[in-house]
């Protein structure tokens, strides 16, 4: 302990029966230890130029740690550790790669965290870690590439200081991902495809969550919704439905600005792949209703605000048609009756007269005026927009095309009335039953 040591240690292939310690020693030569076989490595402090332990096996603790410093790369690929790697304040100053860890088996956990340094590219490729991946106040000056990792309970990320790397978290499954917010703001490129992780425990609101998937696009040059469902379940597996609409509505745009750049890309290349470009170019533009009145389906809920006001207007324009005397019943009986044929004024009355007004209060007041339909706004617009003529009101009251302009505009407009509500109801409908904007 506390030693200078000049020769280079070699224990490849051997068994050896006790611990291997090194505290605060300084080594001028590598540390071999291919195929080696040992119940503890415990290099705390120490400094040495390289560490080759691939396929080690290691029946307790790795201790890499409290001013551990390696000038080249520490190469623990292969190995199994059955307690845990620890690396607490470690500093891995090789340029190239600092730590390949390449398909490690671990029995507890892994601690790069509280000052750790790696200089260059870390790499847990395949690696299997039963217990925690801890990378709290680490620092990482190149990559961390994780593809296929696999980490049993805790992915710990906080307070990760990793200027300008990438981290490939590919394929990597954990079991909790903790981070906090600004853990990912100093990372330029993040790979998140088939990522998987069965729950989250952070305070990152969905903002600065979609910023982080956000991140994970502009690191590919194709579009992948999986790291948008997979967030999405997740949440929705935590209770935050709402949140999970979010990502799942930001997904849908996602895929449609993707398909929007691939076809503008065929614009100009042959007439039959500008024919394709044009019908994939339709289908953005068609979709942009289904997403503000349902959300795409993820937020049904919006359709009831779109339904509230459409009702809320055909109610005043109902109302304000109706009292300048521009309704009219609809009942042939009624309108060849002599009751209705004598509230008419002796002269004919020009349109916007505001004797249509008089003239269907003196009618009102006619027996057969009282025992008719009482005419209601509020229900009239109900049974226009509700596709099943329950109320009475449409049977029996329509708008006059020939009284005035209010008149002749709600005759119209009825009909779109009528087949936004259609529209509403059946697409509606489909979505609740998950028949379309089916939740992934």
């Amino acid at each position: 302990m506390g030693a200078w040591i000049t020769e280079k240690l070699d224990l490849d292939g051997e068994v050896v029966p006790v611990p291997l310690v090194l505290f605060r020693c300084t080594l001028e030569k590598d540390i071999s230890l291919f195929d080696c076989t040992l119940p503890g490595l415990y290099l705390t402090g120490s400094q040495l130029p390289a560490l080759q332990a691939q396929r080690l096996l290691c029946r307790g603790e790795l201790a890499l740690r409290d001013g551990f410093c390696a000038m080249e790369k520490v190469d623990l690929g292969g190995a199994k550790i059955t307690g845990r790697l620890d690396c607490f304040g470690g500093k891995f100053s090789g340029e190239d790669v600092a730590l390949d860890c390449r398909a490690i088996r671990v029995g507890e956990s892994v601690f790069l965290r509280d000052g750790y340094e790696a200089q260059g590219t870390i790499y847990l490729t395949r690696a299997n870690i039963s217990g925690n991946l801890d990378l709290r106040d680490a620092t990482l000056r190149k990559d961390f590439i994780a593809q296929g990792m696999r980490v049993g309970i805790w992915f710990i990320s906080r307070g990760l200081n990793a200027p300008g790397s990438k981290v490939d978290l590919f394929d990597a499954h954990v079991g909790t991902l903790m981070d906090q917010p600004g853990s990912w703001q100093h990372v330029k490129h993040l790979v998140l495809s088939s990522f998987r992780y069965d729950r989250i425990e952070s305070e990152m609101d969905v903002a600065e969550r979609l910023e982080w998937l956000a991140k994970h696009d502009n690191t590919l040059s194709r579009f992948t919704p999986q790291p948008y469902v997979q967030l999405a379940n997740v949440l929705r597996q935590n209770g935050f439905a709402a949140e999970a609409a979010q990502v799942l509505i930001r997904r849908e745009d996602k895929q449609r600005a993707a398909e929007w750049d691939r076809a503008m890309g065929k614009v100009g290349v042959s007439l039959k792949q500008e024919l394709i470009a044009f019908a994939h170019l339709l289908r953005p533009l068609l979709s942009l209703p289904f997403k503000w009145i349902f959300g795409y389906g993820h937020q049904p809920a919006r359709a009831l605000l779109w339904v509230a006001g459409l009702v809320a207007i055909t109610i005043w324009f109902s109302h304000e048609t109706y009292i300048r005397g521009q309704f009219a019943p609809t009942s042939a009986v009624v309108l060849t009756s002599k009751e209705w044929l004598d509230s008419f004024p002796d002269a004919a009355l020009p349109a916007d007269s505001p004797l249509w007004k008089l003239q269907l209060e003196d009618w009102a007041r006619s027996p057969p005026g009282r025992d008719y339909e009482t005419f209601r706004a509020w229900l009239y617009a109900l049974d226009v927009f509700i596709p099943l003529d329950a109320l009475g009101q449409e049977k029996t009251w329509a708008p006059s095309a020939s009284r005035g302009w209010w008149g002749e505009l709600g005759h119209r407009l009825r009909w779109l009335v009528q087949m936004s509500g259609w529209m509403i109801t059946a697409i509606g409908a489909a979505v609740v039953t998950g028949l379309i904007g089916r939740r992934d």
